[in-house]
């Protein structure tokens, strides 16, 4: 299958007829832009004549002037058609030297593999197979709740950029500007004098460029009438150039972005020696699971071991007394009548006291009840 590489190129799938047209299209573009820049240079050259002149005689000096301005106009508008011809010849060359790029373009192809959650992001590229080969880490997986679920996986990596562009050929230089005339001796102190632009045409090409005066001498009113320049011949067709370098295309830095930005990826090498830097975003954190049931009551532990606690030994009837304020530290203790203050009282029982119906000495008994009165 032919590919189109501009006209004039090597291989060109259009007939050479279609390429000279086109070659002239733009010749006769150039032309009619040099024309308009020679209009614009009259227009300019009819305020040098106003300025320089203060009476009719001298503005129709001016007008001279302005008449050989238009003819170096004229030989402008040739030398543009040269340099157009010149860019064209540049324009093909450019193109035969992209060649290599559109076909590297074509074979261009980007894979993409998911790396696990954490790990950097990678890129690595083949110049042999064309292959750009991109590693995608995984995003981080969200809180665990009780058996919450997995975070969602990061987005894949963008596709790398299409090889770049060949420069375009360097515009020909401008013609230079006409010098300006000389300026005319001073007239005699008169009534001021004016000038105007009156109408300004474009006349056919090769016919003369003519300035007419439709006012008076004292209030002109130039008209101009400049020609379109004429189309140049169409150049030969220029000789291939040779064939450019390759392009390249090389995998530079590559680095992982925060969660939620965009992925970025940079040349910071030059148009044919293309070197990309990537910038991958991780994947975002996942939402916190929802909280899973309740799970099942755990098996009894084993008992312990026994505590300090309470001494062995002792006998019925004894109490645990406290020796200090260091924990554990007691003994079994028999209480006795004097630890609750009944150290007076007999140890008898009243089953052994011995009766009498008199009570032979009573102490003082200040109140009380006794045999039904109350004293």
């Amino acid at each position: 299958m032919p590919i189109y590489r501009g006209p004039g190129g090597s291989g060109d799938a259009t007939n050479d007829a279609t390429n000279q047209s086109v070659i002239a299209q733009t010749a006769a573009t150039q032309a009619s832009a040099s024309a308009s820049a020679a209009s614009t240079s009259a227009s300019a050259a009819a305020s040098s004549a106003s300025a320089a002149s203060s009476s009719a005689a001298n503005a129709a000096s001016n007008a001279t002037d302005a008449q050989t301005y238009a003819s170096n106009a004229n030989t402008y508008a040739g030398n543009a058609s040269s340099s157009a011809s010149a860019a064209a010849s540049s324009a093909a060359a450019a193109l035969a030297s992209e060649t290599a790029s559109i076909n590297l373009a074509n074979n261009f192809s980007v894979t993409a593999s998911t790396l696990s959650a954490g790990a950097s992001a990678t890129a690595s590229y083949n110049s042999g197979t064309y292959v750009l080969s991109l590693g995608i880490p995984t995003g981080a997986t969200g809180a665990t709740g009780p058996t919450g679920a997995t975070g969602a996986t990061g987005p894949a990596g963008p596709t790398g950029a299409t090889g770049p562009t060949g420069a375009t050929g360097a515009t020909g230089p401008t013609g230079a500007t006409g010098a300006t005339g000389p300026a005319g001796p001073t007239g005699a102190t008169g009534t001021a004098a004016t000038i105007a632009v009156g109408t300004v045409t474009t006349g056919a090409a090769g016919s003369s460029a003519t300035v007419s005066n439709s006012g008076t001498t004292s209030a002109a009113v130039f008209d101009f009438s400049i020609p379109v320049g004429a189309t140049g011949a169409t150049g030969a067709t220029g000789s291939t150039g040779a064939p450019g370098a390759a392009a390249t295309i090389a995998v530079g830095t590559v680095s992982t972005g925060a969660a939620g930005s965009s992925a970025t990826v940079i040349n910071s090498g030059t148009s044919s020696a293309a070197v990309f830097d990537f910038t991958i975003p991780q994947g975002q954190t996942g939402a916190t699971g929802a909280t899973g049931p309740t799970g099942a009551t755990g098996a009894t532990g084993a008992t312990g071991a026994t505590g300090a606690g309470v001494p062995t030994g002792g006998t019925t009837g004894q109490f645990l007394k406290k020796n200090s304020g260091t924990d554990y530290d007691t003994t079994w203790y028999t209480i006795t009548k004097s630890d609750i203050s009944l150290g007076n009282v007999e140890n008898t029982a009243l089953s052994t006291w011995a009766g009498s119906t008199n009570i032979t000495t009573v102490g003082t008994i200040s109140t009380g009840t006794f045999a039904g009165g109350t004293y």
